[in-house]
C-alpha cells in the first residue's frame, strides 16, 4: 500500500512539473517572428524577373525571432499578390494549414482542436503557391493580418514587413479594359466584406473592421466612376489610364479608413495582481496626438494590459495625412494606423505625431524609398515632377542636388551671382547654386562650367553631401572606416573620402551585397 501511495504521489509531482513547463512555455514573454518570402522559378532559381507564361513557386515561412517558445493554438493571416498580373494554378498545404485562393489573397487558417498546441517548427513551411506569369506589370508580393495565437487567444509579435517585388513581361501594366475590369471586380470585393457603421463602439474586435457610412459613398462614388468608362463603348486609352488611377487612390483612402478594432481580452486579465505573488499583472497604456492632424481611436486611448503582453494602438489620420511617427516611453517608431507595442513590461505613455500624405500616385508606402520621400516632401526640400508625380526612378541632376541642400539650409541670401557661365539668370536653380558655390559645397568643371542638367553620380552626391556636412562642423574626426566593396577601386580620387563617410553613415549603401556603384547615375529616389 505504501509503495501504491509513493507512486501516486510521484506520478502526481511529476505531472504537475509537466503542467508548469507547460505553462511557463506558454508564458513565455518574448514570442515574436518574420515573416519571409521565397520566389524562385520553376526549376528552384531565385528570381524576381518573369516572362509571360512563365512559372513562379512562392514559398512562406515564419521565421522565430524571440527567445520564448511555445505550442501554436492557431494562426490565420493572407498573402497578398496581383491577379490581373500573376495567376493562382496550385496550392501545397502544409503542416495541416489550410491554404485557399480568394482571388487576389490567399487565405491561411490553422486551428489546434486537441488544446495540447503543435511545436512551432510547423511555421517554418505554411504553404507552397505556384502562379503563372499571365500580363504585364510589376506585381508585389506581402502578407498582412497574420496572427498566431497562444493557449489563451492573446496573439504573438510578427513582422510582416517583408515585400517582395517581381516584374513580369515589360513591367508596365497594358492600359486595357480587362485591367479596369479586373480593379473594379477587386474593389467591390472589397467593399462587400465590410461592417458599415457610425458606431463608436459596434463590438467589433481584432483583426476584424469596419468602416464609416461616409467612406462607403466615397468608395462607391470611385467605383461608379469607374464602371461608367468600363461601360462607355468609344472610352479613350487616357480616360481608362485616369480611371485606373483614380480607383488606386480610392482604394488607398479606403485602407486607410479602415477602423479596426481593439483586442478582446476577458475580465480575468484586469484582475490587478497576482494573487501567488503580489505583483500587480495589469498595466496601463495611455495615447495621445501631438500636433493634430489625427485622433486615437476612442477605445485606444486608454487601454488596461496584461503585463509582458502585446497592445496595439489604433489612430485615425484626418483626411489628406497619415501616421508619420509613433513615440513610446520617448522611443521613436515609424508610423502605422495600426501600431503593436510587442512587450509591454510597465505602465506606458504613447505619442503619435501625423504628416501630409504625399500626393503621389507613382510612389506606394510598400516602396523602400517611400518614408523618405514623404519627409522629403513635407519638409519641401523636394517637389514632385507634377502635382500628382514624384518620379522616383528619375535621375538626379546635379542642380536638383544643390536645390535640396539650400532648401535645408533655409533658402538664405545669396550675396553674389553665379560664377558658372552655364547658370543663367532666373532659373528655378540660379541662386541654389550660387549659395553652393559660396558654400564651397560645388566647384564645378572648371573654366565656369557647372552643367547644371549633367546626371549627378552616385560620388559626385555624396561628395555634395560631404561637403555640406563639413560646412555645418558635423565632421569631427578623420574615419578609419573601410570600404569593402569589389568596385571600391572604381571611385575616384576626389570622392574617396566622402564616399567612405557616407557609406559608414549609412547615407549610401551598396548597389549589391559587393558593389557601391561610385559612377552609376543616382536617382530622385536614392
Amino acid at each position: 500500500m505504501k509503495k501504491i501511495l509513493c507512486i501516486l504521489l510521484t506520478s502526481i509531482l511529476l505531472w504537475a512539473i509537466a503542467a508548469g513547463a507547460v505553462m511557463a512555455v506558454n508564458d513565455a514573454a518574448d514570442l515574436s517572428y518574420r515573416l519571409q518570402l521565397e520566389v524562385t522559378d520553376e526549376g528552384g532559381v531565385a528570381s524576381n524577373v518573369f516572362k509571360i507564361g512563365d512559372r513562379i513557386c512562392i514559398k512562406l515561412s515564419l521565421i522565430y525571432t524571440g527567445t520564448g517558445k511555445a505550442p501554436v493554438h492557431g494562426l490565420q493571416g493572407r498573402f497578398r499578390f496581383d491577379p490581373y498580373v500573376i495567376q493562382c494554378m496550385s496550392i501545397k498545404e502544409k503542416n495541416n494549414i489550410s491554404a485557399k485562393d480568394m482571388d487576389g489573397h490567399v487565405a491561411f487558417v490553422y486551428l489546434d482542436m486537441t488544446g495540447q498546441g503543435k511545436n512551432d517548427s510547423m511555421l517554418s513551411n505554411l504553404g507552397e503557391i505556384e502562379f503563372v506569369a499571365k500580363n504585364n506589370g510589376t506585381v508585389d508580393l506581402y502578407a498582412d493580418d497574420f496572427i498566431i495565437t497562444n493557449r489563451d487567444a492573446s496573439a504573438r509579435y510578427i513582422d510582416d514587413s517583408e515585400m517582395v517585388t517581381l516584374v513580369i513581361g515589360t513591367g508596365v501594366k497594358d492600359v486595357t479594359k480587362e485591367l479596369l475590369q479586373n480593379d473594379i471586380a477587386a474593389a467591390e470585393k472589397m467593399l462587400a466584406g465590410c461592417t458599415i457603421t457610425d458606431q463608436s463602439n459596434p463590438q467589433i474586435y481584432y483583426p476584424d473592421f469596419w468602416i464609416t457610412t461616409k467612406t462607403e459613398k466615397t468608395f462607391k462614388d470611385a467605383i461608379e466612376f469607374a464602371i461608367a468608362i468600363y461601360q462607355k463603348a468609344n472610352a479613350t486609352p487616357e480616360e481608362i489610364e485616369t480611371a485606373i488611377t483614380d480607383l488606386a487612390i480610392a482604394v488607398k483612402v479606403f485602407e486607410n479608413a479602415k477602423i479596426i478594432g481593439p483586442r478582446r481580452w476577458s475580465d480575468d486579465d484586469y484582475s490587478g495582481s497576482d494573487s501567488s505573488s503580489g505583483v500587480s499583472s495589469a498595466v496601463t497604456v495611455n495615447a495621445s496626438v501631438k500636433a493634430g492632424n489625427g485622433k486615437i481611436h476612442p477605445d485606444f486611448v486608454i487601454q488596461k494590459c496584461r503585463i509582458n503582453t502585446s497592445c496595439s494602438i489604433r489612430v485615425i489620420p484626418d483626411e489628406g495625412y497619415e501616421t508619420e511617427y509613433i513615440y513610446v516611453n520617448g522611443e521613436r517608431f515609424a508610423g502605422s494606423d495600426l501600431f503593436t507595442i510587442p512587450n509591454v513590461e510597465r505602465d506606458t505613455t504613447v505619442s503619435v505625431v501625423f504628416c501630409r500624405t504625399p500626393p503621389f500616385t507613382d510612389i506606394t508606402p510598400k516602396d523602400w524609398f517611400y518614408v523618405s520621400v514623404r519627409y522629403a516632401w513635407n519638409n519641401e526640400l523636394f517637389k514632385g515632377t507634377s502635382d500628382t508625380e514624384f518620379s522616383p526612378s528619375l535621375n538626379m541632376t546635379r542642380a536638383m542636388l544643390a536645390t535640396v541642400l539650400y532648401r535645408m539650409d533655409g533658402q538664405p541670401e545669396v550675396n553674389s551671382s553665379s560664377v558658372f557661365v552655364d547658370v543663367k539668370d532666373g532659373m528655378w536653380y540660379t541662386d541654389a547654386v550660387a549659395w553652393a558655390n559660396e558654400s564651397t559645397i560645388v566647384k564645378g568643371y572648371g573654366s565656369g562650367i557647372f552643367a547644371p542638367d549633367d546626371m549627378i553620380t552616385r560620388e559626385q552626391m555624396a561628395v555634395m553631401l560631404h561637403r555640406y556636412a563639413q560646412g555645418k562642423g558635423l565632421i569631427a574626426n578623420e574615419s578609419t572606416y573601410r570600404l569593402n566593396f569589389s568596385d571600391t577601386s572604381h571611385i575616384s580620387d576626389f570622392a574617396f573620402e566622402a564616399m567612405t563617410w557616407a557609406v559608414e553613415n549609412g547615407l549610401i549603401q551598396g548597389n549589391t551585397s559587393t558593389t557601391v556603384n561610385p559612377l552609376g547615375k543616382a536617382t530622385r529616389a536614392e
